[in-house]
């Protein structure tokens, strides 16, 4: 509010006073200066108090513009001209005299300026509305922000998908980028731009709807799971999850696909995963490739994976689904390299788990059966055998074993004689010899296990 006190006034009569209203009218699109100008005119003449101002539109239309016996004066600010005002003779036949001109110049600028105040607000919301039509033709939603972060315009689109949630300005201020939100179960991706970085001035929010994309994920893992079932083929599906759902993995997904090699796609399967899937592998090498696509999500806490396999985990697209939603972890403990060791001696296998433990998810069996049940339901990178058997198979018959149900399984062998180069073991296989070196049959078996 302008103090009236801190400003320069004078006294003036009605007609100055008047066209020193109409010119703090004339300054309306500065509204500081329309204050100011309009407080010192009213403060300037006391005429203001016993003034009334009437304005018929009628003078203006279908009357004859200048009549005798009148006095009209034309009413137009700038090149805009609304009309005119007119004003009878007085019924005491006395003359116009030239304080009643300058009084009705002043009313005339005034009711100009007024009029010229009248017309650009009719127009702002002519313009407004027109706005919104050309914004309600465009796919996305659309809203703008002051930075005050109060609703300016949107269409239709944002303003349904959006309700009474506001775009989480704090954080798009500290550059966190796109947002989703769920509304009316649909997935929504949200991305601001601010007209004054970082958050100084106005935000245009433009909102993408992700549920056409999620159902292209869903088809397309429908029809590769009946194109591998034909052809006998091999089918690999994951989701990856994060607990956030504003800067959750979602926010990565341009990274994922651009990581993806051929015959893998990625798409938003809700708010908080992505599915991927993965044509023509399966088993231990979708593990090795989600193990190499960890790094799209460097620094994400909490992330988690759960995958299924077609055969393994079923035969139908729903089957799969259910499978990766209900075997989800921990990212890096899923995908961990796992190993199976077998001996007769539990001590060697305790004694393998303990250091390999550090880098390797460690299974133990001493019993063959175990371990062919093992090796026939669950994943596992390397499986280490005694290469003799005083009883039962030898290694490398459990190891023919091991590769039949799980190929390009790792083979590691534990001998306790000398070396020989005559033994009936795989091309690339690993030999150990008891009593073995910790750290070199660490080192062995990361490079062995590397992706």
């Amino acid at each position: 509010m302008i103090n009236p006190t801190l400003l320069p006034t004078v006294r003036m009569e009605g007609p100055v006073a008047l066209r020193a209203l109409a010119q703090a009218f004339a300054q309306v699109g500065d509204f500081d200066r329309f204050l100011g100008g309009l407080q010192a005119a009213l403060d300037a003449s006391p005429e203001f108090a016993r003034t009334t101002i009437v304005l018929n539109r009628a003078l203006t239309e279908g009357a004859e513009a200048f009549p005798t016996g009148a006095l009209t004066l034309p009413l137009a600010e700038g090149e805009q001209h609304f009309g005119t005002l007119q004003v009878g003779a007085d019924r005491s036949g006395r003359p116009f005299g030239s304080a009643d001109l300058h009084l009705l110049a002043g009313l005339a600028d005034f009711l100009s300026a007024a009029l010229t105040v009248a017309d650009r607000l009719n127009r702002a919301e002519q313009n407004l509305e027109r706005l919104r039509f050309l914004l309600n033709q465009a796919p996305v939603g659309i809203a703008t922000y002051g930075a005050d972060r109060r609703l300016i315009v949107a269409n239709d689109h944002a303003l349904r998908w959006l309700g009474e949630t506001r775009p989480p300005f704090d954080e798009l201020a500290l550059g966190a980028g796109g947002f989703h939100l769920r509304s009316g179960g649909k997935l929504i991706y949200g991305e601001a731009r601010n007209s004054l970085p970082p958050a100084g001035g106005d935000w245009l929010v433009v909102l993408h709807d992700l549920t056409p994309e999620q159902a292209r994920l869903l088809e397309l893992m429908r029809r590769e799971t009946y194109r591998a079932l034909a052809q006998r083929g091999k089918f690999g599906f994951a989701l990856i999850e994060g607990p956030e759902m504003r800067t959750g993995v979602l926010r990565r997904l341009p990274e994922l696909r651009a990581a993806l090699a051929l015959g893998e796609t990625a798409g938003p399967y809700d708010a908080y995963r992505i599915g991927v899937v993965f044509s023509e592998i399966n088993a231990l090498a979708l593990r090795a490739r989600l193990r190499r696509l960890r790094h799209v999500f460097e620094g994400m806490a909490g992330l988690r994976v759960g995958y299924a396999e077609l055969g393994r985990h079923g035969t139908t697209p729903e089957a799969l689904l259910e499978a990766a939603l209900r075997n989800a972890g921990s990212f890096d403990e899923v995908v961990r390299p796992s190993v199976l060791v077998h001996d007769k001696n539990p001590g060697v296998a305790d004694s393998l788990a303990l250091f390999l433990g550090r880098d390797f998810h460690v299974v133990k069996s001493s019993e063959v059966a175990r371990t062919r049940e093992l090796l026939g339901h669950e994943m596992f990178e390397g499986f280490v055998a005694e290469l003799e058997s005083r009883t039962g198979p030898d290694g490398a018959e459990l190891m023919r074993y091991a590769r039949a149900k799980l190929p390009g399984i790792r083979p590691f062998f534990l001998t306790a004689r000398p070396m020989a180069h005559d033994w009936p073991t795989e091309a690339d296989a690993v030999i150990f010899e008891k009593p073995f070196d910790a750290a070199a049959v660490t080192q062995a078996m990361k490079e062995k296990l590397a992706d």
